[in-house]
């Protein structure tokens, strides 16, 4: 669904999101501004050309009010599906620990070399997993961090295969079905890590919200009251909600964070370095 000059307001919101989230929070709290400000001046207009009844004033605070309705229910689906996100993000990253801490138990049942340098790639992927949790904003680095834990589950799968064919025992086969849910895992935690808000539900909370606060500004322009006090207040919450929604959205370059706890004490459980 394209809307012409909205969907440049959006992807310019977009781009700030990326790069700095205060930035983008005074846009929003910008176009907000700039809205209200048109809805009253036209208001004030139409006021002076021709004064509204009382009847005129009713239908237009109900028609402002079903838009603000219509504007909460969008910002409570669109704060719904970013927190789900974000359990989900949680809930993968303590699945993954969990895997994780599984394969260093059998892997320490393996006797000779191979079960020694599983130990230790099973320390770096941890390492590198909790860096890729805690995240960054350079893309650069992320991907750096997705290849090497790709380049350490191959390393560990052929040292679980050779010991696998060596001894082919309940044990060895246990070591490889937990290498194997600690891949798949790995893959769940990064679609979920890179699985957003869609960005036509993020679209149209931005095009309400500057619909919306048009309609509370006309309706001040009509009555001749600007309400600064009463405009502040709710400009002021909108913008918060709206850079919550987004904050939540970006779970490797936000202020709000998954925290890799759950893998950290993985690492730990594994003792002192040999």
């Amino acid at each position: 669904m394209s809307l012409g000059p909205f969907d440049a307001l959006f992807h310019s919101l977009q781009g700030l999101a990326k790069g700095n989230l205060h930035l983008a929070g005074l846009y929003v709290l910008l176009l907000l501004m700039g809205s209200l400000e048109i809805g009253v001046q036209l208001g004030k207009f139409l006021a002076r050309r021709h004064p509204p009844t009382d009847g005129q004033k009713s239908s237009v605070n109900f028609a402002t009010a079903g838009m603000m309705g219509l504007l909460a229910f969008l910002l409570g689906v669109s704060l719904s599906m970013a927190s789900d996100r974000y359990q989900q993000r949680r809930d993968s990253v303590l699945a993954e620990a969990n895997a994780i801490g599984t394969a260093w138990l059998r892997a320490t049942v393996s006797t000779g070399a191979e079960g020694e340098a599983m130990q230790r790639l099973l320390r770096e992927y941890t390492e590198t997993r909790i860096a890729v949790v805690r995240g960054s904003s350079d893309a650069a680095e992320v991907d750096r961090l997705n290849q090497r834990t790709n380049s350490i589950q191959n390393e560990l799968w052929q040292l679980a295969r050779t010991v696998a064919e060596r001894s082919p025992t309940p044990i060895s086969g246990l070591l490889l079905s937990s290498l194997n849910d600690m891949i798949d895992l790995s893959l769940t935690n990064r679609r979920n890590f890179t699985s957003h808000v869609p960005p036509y539900i993020l679209r149209l909370l931005l095009t309400v919200s500057i619909f919306a606060v048009g309609a509370v500004g006309y309706g001040f322009g009509l009555v001749g009251s600007r309400q600064p006090g009463l405009s502040v207040l709710l400009l002021g919450v909108w913008t918060l909600a709206i850079v919550l929604i987004i904050d939540i959205d970006r779970p490797q370059s936000g202020e709000v964070r998954i925290d890799p706890a759950p893998l950290v004490w993985t690492l730990q459980g594994f003792g002192p370095t040999k």
